[in-house]
Order: structure tokens, then sequence, then C-alpha cells
């Protein structure tokens, strides 16, 4: 066998090895790492397991990825009987652990469990995770031990982001009644101005602003806006403008600020729908700041083919008018203050000085104040650490916040600054801001690995309760309470940072296409790319259909962008995705085809096969490659006078250092080569300055694609679909894959080689229902990795 590092050579000559163990590492091993010949400088017929130090024990590790990868024996020498591998990597990782000293999970929220968890203990309303550094990723993910430290910096982070949502508490302005703000489009004096000097192409149509393209200029609403921070009720009225008969016409509503910075958030995309007469009324709720607009963007697709047909009119989107009603949120007190603060006689909200506040005058500030600032103060801290903390709070732990509070007091602070003191001490106390912290794992500590892996958050008042009642310790009825919360609609935070991270979701916004390569891509497609992944994950979820689904599925969900996109019809509406059959013989299903997938492993004018090989090995086979020996250079186009990519890579790994590991990636990467970089279906590779020229595009057609190669076992496919159907064969690589990966991020934990028992008995809990992704949940809590320490 040989490996891709050296190891320091291993000293004493007694072979403590089982009989099973030793009969393989003779038959598969020794021969190219024994007495005579140790290649890498790795010998193993001295090798004693359990390992006698540390380095001997890394030696081991190295063994067990490369026998579970099927990396070694090489491709050339016999293969070792699936079985007997099997049993030669339980005995390796059982030893392993043994010899090892685990050390307890413990880490810190990340960033966006922080904002989480601050919104839901204070019922607030606050952007807080930008106001943090980015977190660090062990083994694909952010909320893991290892890669979530503690630094000075950050706490300077973390008081600031404590008081910004402190701040977020208080209600300063009372509310105005709810009242309707309307803007009809034609009577907006920019957008009358628009029409008449044609900016963008902007027309009027029967009364209404109809619009083109995302682009300048934008529909003007200001009558619409909110003269006051709150929640608003939105409406907007729009109807097609000659959209044809095979065309549904979309729009994107964002809120946000007009011009320059600040944060505009997607309300939504919706169907442009209705007559001139009866046009469709789009309606939500959204937080609006002061002033903040509603975004009207129309996104119609195919846009970039339909301006050049002059045989086809353009399609456009007629928006008659839109309107805000709110504020909606009329309490005051805030319901936040309330619940911070309580609601006692001694605490008061007093009205203060005059604010400015644009188109609205005679408004004025509000503070909190106290009658009995010590007793309410001491009061509101006891009551707010358990919460926090999220557990019953001694009161040894209680008395700093509360001194620090009541210190605030005697030195002349206001009762809402003492307060906020406290407050913000205890949101950048370890007891908040650590997870998984307590030597011993109760049931508190259980209530909170539940939440924070399902919910991405604290646990809610009823998790609490069970552990108050001792009662989540059992399996019973921790069962129960993942089925309630995988049904909860807070489960949506687990689907996006799951495949945020595991699918690289987060990544998809990383690279823009070519424009010339690919005219097609436009933002409904992007958005469209994360609707597709997300839904086909979520349906999974649901129905607690097998892991399976994610090398091969007969059906997809999708919206008419995506089918569209794919060559799939009958779908119609870009709003709502939906479960769609697929043809027997179709490419799609799976992830390996989505197009979100194929557009993160790819650059945006190129595809790589190393780079999506590489992809599939780590997040669907759970055997990364090693990073490249130094000194061997990148693959880039056309080196040493290559013409294709499989010339290239052949040139490339023509190097011995490099063709082992190759042999593992490349085939994949082949695979996946008849999909471009937005996940089309490719048979020609797509080029600017040669080959056979495309009606109405920039681009050409270039070479065939290579889509054919053999697997490191020797088995050969010609194209995607023979591919596919070699992942299904192995489909139990994939799903231990899967559980691995739900592992990591649901115990916050590594998951190394000493763990396989752990991920073997998830496998084999869930595989009664044939590897269910619920069911994969389930097993991931009530495994011995979950509740270790």
């Amino acid at each position: 066998m040989l490996f891709l590092a050296c190891a320091a050579a291993l000293a004493g000559t007694t072979v403590a090895v089982g009989e099973e163990a030793r009969s393989f590492l003779d038959r598969h091993c020794v021969a190219c790492h024994g007495a005579d010949v140790q290649e890498g400088d790795v010998r193993l017929d001295t090798l004693a397991l359990p390992p006698h130090d540390p380095a001997e024990a890394d030696v081991w590790r190295r063994v067990y990825r490369a026998v579970d990868s099927g990396e070694m024996p090489p491709a050339e020498e016999p293969r070792p009987d699936a079985a007997a591998a099997d049993r030669l990597l339980d005995q390796v990782s059982a030893e392993l652990a043994k010899a090892s000293d685990p050390s307890p999970a413990l880490r810190r929220m990340n960033r966006v469990e922080y904002e989480n968890t601050v919104r839901d203990l204070l019922g607030i309303d606050a952007d807080l995770a930008d106001l943090l550094p980015e977190d660090g990723s062990v083994q694909g993910f952010d909320n893991v031990a290892g890669g979530l430290g503690l630094s000075s910096i950050l706490m300077e982070r973390y008081l600031e982001a404590a008081d910004t949502a402190f701040d977020h508490v208080i209600r300063r302005v009372k509310p105005l009644p709810p009242a309707t703000r309307r803007a009809v489009l034609m009577e907006v004096k920019d957008n009358i101005e628009a029409v008449e000097q044609a900016k963008g192409g902007v027309i009027a149509r029967e009364g209404a602003y109809v619009d083109f393209t995302p682009g300048w200029p934008p529909a003007r609403v200001d009558p619409a806006h909110p003269i006051e921070a709150g929640t608003y009720r939105c409406r907007v009225a729009v109807w097609p403008h000659e959209p044809s008969e095979h065309r549904t016409l979309a729009v994107a509503i964002f809120v946000g600020p007009l011009f320059g910075p600040g944060q505009r958030k997607l309300a939504g995309i919706f169907d442009v729908t209705g007559t001139p007469d009866q046009p469709r009324i789009i309606e939500f709720e959204a937080r609006m700041a002061e002033l903040d607009a509603i975004h009207i963007l129309p996104w119609i697709y195919p846009e970039h083919v339909t301006w050049r047909d002059k045989e086809e009119p353009r399609p456009g989107v007629g928006i008659v008018w839109s309107e805000t009603y709110g504020p909606l949120d009329q309490s005051f007190p805030s319901e936040p203050q309330k619940r911070l603060f309580g609601e006692s006689d001694t605490i008061s909200t007093v009205e203060g000085d005059p604010v400015y506040i644009r188109h609205r005058r005679g408004a004025k500030s509000h503070r909190v104040e106290s009658s009995a600032p010590r007793e309410d103060a001491e009061r509101i801290i006891r009551s707010f650490l358990p919460r926090a903390f999220r557990r019953p709070v001694a009161v040894e732990l209680a008395e700093p916040f509360v001194q620090l509070t009541l210190s605030r007091l005697d030195a002349g602070s206001s009762f809402e600054d003492a307060v906020r003191a406290g407050v913000c001490a205890a949101l950048c106390s370890p007891h908040f801001l650590l997870l998984s912290r307590e030597p011993d794992v109760d049931d508190y500590e259980i209530a909170s690995r539940l939440s924070y892996f399902l919910w991405s958050s604290m646990p809610d008042e009823k998790l609490l309760r069970l552990a108050a009642e001792g009662k989540l310790c059992d399996p019973a009825v921790r069962r129960q309470q993942v089925a309630r919360m995988v049904d909860d609609p807070r489960r949506e935070r687990f689907v996006e940072s799951f495949t945020g991270q595991w699918l690289d979701l987060r990544d998809l916004e990383f690279t823009t296409p070519d424009k010339k390569l690919y005219p097609e891509y436009d933002e409904l497609l992007l958005r469209s790319m994360a609707g597709e992944t997300r839904g086909f994950f979520r349906h999974l979820l649901d129905e607690d259909l097998s892991v399976r689904n994610f090398i091969d599925s007969d059906f997809a969900v999708l919206n008419q962008r995506m089918a569209e996109h794919y060559g799939i019809e009958g779908v119609r509406g870009h709003e709502e995705f939906r479960v769609v059959s697929l043809p027997e013989e179709s490419v799609r299903g799976g992830i390996l085809a989505q197009a979100s997938l194929l557009k993160v492993t790819a650059n945006g004018t190129s595809t790589s096969p190393i780079l999506r090989g590489a992809w599939v090995l780590e997040n669907l086979l759970g055997q990364p490659a090693p990073p490249p020996p130094a000194g061997v250079p990148a693959v880039e186009p056309d080196i040493r006078g290559a013409t294709s990519i499989r010339d290239q890579l052949d040139k490339h790994r023509a190097d011995a250092s490099c063709a082992r590991c190759h042999a593992r990636i490349d085939p994949p990467g082949f695979a996946l080569e008849e999909f471009d970089v937005i996940g089309g279906h490719r048979e020609r590779y797509r080029t600017i300055e040669k080959g056979d020229r495309v009606e109405k595009v920039n681009y050409r057609l270039g070479l065939a694609v290579e889509k054919g190669d053999r697997l490191p076992d020797g088995r050969e496919f010609a194209n995607f679909l023979e591919f596919r159907q070699k992942l299904l064969d192995d489909s139990d690589a994939v799903a231990r894959c899967v559980a691995e990966k739900l592992l990591v991020y649901g115990c916050g934990r590594p998951v190394s080689v000493e763990d396989r028992a752990s991920v073997e008995a998830v496998l084999e809990k869930s595989r009664a229902n044939d590897y269910g992704l619920r069911s994969m949940i389930h097993a991931v809590v009530e495994s011995e990795l979950f509740l270790r320490p």
C-alpha cells in the first residue's frame, strides 16, 4: 500500500493485532509496507493495535481512511473482500476509541444561532449576525467544536450586538393609529417623467406603469412609504402586459431603503396574473423602517431572447398601485419591553424629549422608569437569567449580574441603563454563549442540544418544562419532541443552515456566470435554484423518504423557471414549487443534477472535473480527497497544447504523485461534465471564439463533452446515467455519508475514525425505514454521540 505522506518510523517489534486484522495486513499491505519495502516510509508489519502512542494511532487512522475509501490496495492489486474490509475497519475504530480520551464538545453559538437566540429570548426583530465576524468551519459546518473559539475582539462585538438588541426592546415613540398609505404609480411625478422620457423603456398602459426589467428606473411608490418603523401589511396590484401564451410573468418584491446602504429583504417572488380591470393583489406582511420602500422588480423569462424577437411583443409587468397599512404592532409599551421588564405598578413608560421624525410632528421619545428601582432591577435580572442561560440559575451565579446592575444605580445611572448593563452582561456571559458546557448531560442540556440542532436557537417553553420534569432523558419523549420540532415552522432554520453548508447553497451567489456564454442566466433562475434544492430536502424530510433519493429520484421539486431550464413541460408558475414526476430515463432527479450544486462547483465560465469530483467524494461519499502535494501546479486551460479537459488531466496526472488521487476524483467529475456552469444539460461545450454559430446568442458550440470514465475498482461508465447507477449500487456509502453529516451538525462535534460505531448505529436504526431522512434525524438524537458530554 502506498500512502500520501511520510510517517515517523515506528519503534518496537511487538505486534498486538488480532489474527484477522493481521491476516488482512499481511495479504494486502505488507508487501509494500513491510520489512523489506516501506513505500511512503510507512511500515505496517510492526503496527500494534491498540496503538502504543499517538504516532502509531495516526498511522492506523490513515490505514482506516485508505481502506474505507477504496484507495488502497491500489487498483492493480487484488481487491479485499468487502466483509473483511468492514471487519478491519470495525476493529481499528473500536481499538482507537478505547485508546482515545474524547474531549467535551464545548463550543459557543455561531453568529446565526446568536441572532436567533437573542431574537427568541427578547422577542425582537433585529439583525445581529452581521455585527459578528465570520465563524470558523470544521468538517464543513460552522456549529462544530474546534471552530468556535472566543477572543477579546469577539467579546467586544458581542457587547455591541447585545447593546443593539437591548435598544430594540424598548419602543421609544408611541405608534400612530394604523393607517393606509397608497401610491398610484402613474400619479407619482418620477414615474410620469420616466414614461415621458422613455427611461429604460417604461410605458403607461391602462392607467398602469409598465416595466420590463429589474434595472433602472425603479418603480417609485413614495406615497406608500411608512412614516414610522413597525410591521406593515403591504399590497401591490399588478397585471401581465403582453405575456404570450407560453410565458408566466413574475415579479420580485423587496423591502428596504430605496437608495444607499442598507439591506433590502426579499418579500417573495410572485406570479403576475389578472387583467388591467382585475389585477392581481399581492399581499404580505413585512417589518419596515421609517421611509422604507417597496421595490417591485419584473423578473421576466426569457427576457434575454424576446427583446431580439421582433415578431413577438415584449412582455412586461403593469404596476397599478402599492400600499402599506400599519403599523400593525400597536402595543405600547412594546411586547418585548413587557417580557423583559414585566408588568408592574412600579414600572412606567415616561414621556421625554421631542424627536425628529420626517412627516410626523410632535413625536416624543419615551424611557422606562421605576418607582422602586433597586427592587425592580434585581427582580428583572433574576427573572431574565434562567431564560437566558436555558436552565435554573443558582443564587451564587446570579449574584454578580445583580450586583453589577445595582452598582450602576448606585453610581447614578438611570434605571433603564442599569438594567441594560445587567442584560448585556448576561448576553456576553459564557453561560449564555457556550453550548454543551456542562460536565454531565442532564435534561436541560438535552433540551438545548435538540433546539440548536433543529431550530438553531434556544429551547422553547415546552422543552424547558419537560427538562424541569426530568423527562427528556426518556428516548420515547425525545422522539415525540423531535417529531414536534421537525413539523414546527422553525425547522426552516435547520433546512436552510444544513443545506447551506452540506450542499454549499451559501456559495450560490459567489460566482456570476459569463453573460455571453450563459445569457439565459438571471436572478429568477438563481433564486429558483436554491428553492429547488431546499424544497427537495424539505420533501424528503416531511415524507421521511430515503436518503437514496439524494443519488436518484423519480421526482423533482420545481417551479416553472426550473422546469423550463431542465426542459420539463407542464409546470406553470414561478411562485410555487411542487413535486413533479420525472420520466424513467431523465438525467434529473437526485441532487447531482440540480442546478444549484452544479453552479457552486463551477467558476461561472467553465467547469472542472476536479472541483466537481472532489465535491462528490467529500459531500456525497464521505471520502474526501487529500490536498494536492506541494509544488504540483493546478490544471490550467490548454496546458502543454492540450485541446480538451481530458487531455489536460491526462497530462497533469502523468505525475505518479497525482495519478492515485485523480483516479478517485476524476470519474465523478467527468460524469458531471454533461452539465454546464448553470446546470444545463449539454452535448458540446460553449465557447466564444471557435465553434459553430448559434442563432440569437453570442456564444458558439465547441468540442463535444467528454463524460465517460472508469471508477477506481475498474467499473466503467459511458455517461452520467450510468455513473448514477453505479452510485445507487453503492448507496450504503451515500447513506453513511449523510448520517455522518447529520451527526457532525446535530452533535456539534467532529466525527472521527473512532466514532464509526456511532455512525453505524444511526444507519442501523434508520435502515428499517430505508434510511429515511427523518428517521436518520431520530437516530442521531438517540445516538451515544448526541448524549456524550
